[in-house]
């Protein structure tokens, strides 16, 4: 073969060896749509600040002494990582991402989460590599990952404060309404959330078929979370006691005959704060009875994952210390401090 078939073979390799590196590096760094029904965290967690998600045998969690790093651990709290040295929660995930809010002064690193420096806003994080991507500069009090929509209600940069919604792929930002409505209640189909404007009745948006909405209970509440059969909410106007709509008869009952603060559940047990006297964390079974005190004190953040419930004792300057106890109250109250001292 002489010197010019050789030339043509080398340029005719590198050019197909060049293509398939440009169409992995391409196939690599799309962002595949999530199946309609994909719900980014446990509702009652997007609703107390999502500073814990749990997602394929791993727990993601913002830790409160550690400048609300973010950290990965197992769910029974073994094996404990920081993925980062920024402000971050309302932490969600499905697929290959973390999605969150990240707020950040100052960063050295060069690579992922250290990437970014004197910014803040909604983040979408590549967990295989640490790759971190600013899908809008947003100030959000609540966020849920509906399918492939983000809904976050809060502050955006430019617009205000609102609902809003953006695709994971960073395309078509909406504003949804003027008023921050909470978009925690998501069920995989349904959103669930209170009325705009002077109108807190509970509404349910069908996130499947062109945002078709429906008004499904005419009155005062707040705090709607979606649950098997039921979704719990808080009744405003009956001194904000705890009640469940049975999405199957369209009937209403009061469940916790308590002024709520605030509360979570994922199916077996619900958990919620009330700051009535001395105040106190408690559990009770899902149809109200076998009300028991976890712990004495005023809470809020009420978090929960297969193993633990994690919360934070009410402080107006934020939170800056969590609890934690077994979901089965095997052990006794005790404050969450995972190490800090990594390198």
């Amino acid at each position: 073969m002489d010197n010019r078939k050789k030339l043509v073979l080398a340029l005719l390799v590198f050019a197909v060896l060049s293509a398939v590196v440009v169409t992995y590096s391409i196939l690599s760094e799309r962002i595949p749509m999530n199946p309609d029904n994909t719900v980014g965290t446990l509702p009652g967690n997007a609703m107390n600040g999502g500073y814990f998600c749990e997602f394929n045998d791993t727990v993601y969690f913002s830790h409160v002494e550690d400048s609300h790093s973010l950290y990965s651990m197992r769910p029974d709290e073994s094996d404990y990582k920081r993925l980062g040295n920024m402000g971050v929660n309302q932490i969600c995930a499905a697929g290959k991402f973390l999605y969150f809010f990240m707020d950040s002064d100052e960063y050295s690193s060069g690579k992922g989460l250290g990437y970014v420096a004197n910014t803040y806003g909604i983040y979408r994080y590549r967990i295989s590599n640490a790759r971190i991507t600013q899908l809008v500069r947003a100030r959000p009090r609540m966020m849920q990952l509906c399918g492939s929509t983000l809904y976050y209600a809060g502050e955006s940069e430019k617009e205000g404060n609102g609902l809003y919604s953006i695709r994971i792929d960073k395309k078509g930002l909406k504003k949804l309404a003027d008023r921050v409505i909470s978009p925690a209640g998501f069920d995989g189909r349904y959103l669930y959330h209170t009325g705009i404007g002077s109108d807190p009745s509970l509404y349910s948006l069908n996130t499947a078929v062109g945002g078709t909405e429906k008004k499904v209970i005419n009155g005062n509440v707040s705090l709607p979370l979606p649950m098997g059969d039921f979704v719990y909410y808080v009744d405003n106007a009956r001194d904000y006691h705890l009640c469940r709509y049975n999405r199957t008869t369209a009937s209403s009952e009061e469940v916790i005959a308590e002024r709520i603060d605030t509360y979570n559940t994922d199916g077996f047990f619900i958990w919620y704060a009330t700051s009535v006297g001395d105040g106190a964390l408690k559990r009770a079974n899902m149809d109200g009875t076998d009300i028991r005190v976890v712990a004495p004190g005023v809470y809020n953040n009420i978090c929960l994952t297969s193993r633990y419930t994690y919360f934070a004792p009410f402080d107006k300057s934020g939170v800056t210390t969590m609890f934690h106890v077994p979901r089965d109250l095997s052990a006794s109250v005790s404050r969450f401090a995972p190490p800090t001292d990594f390198k």
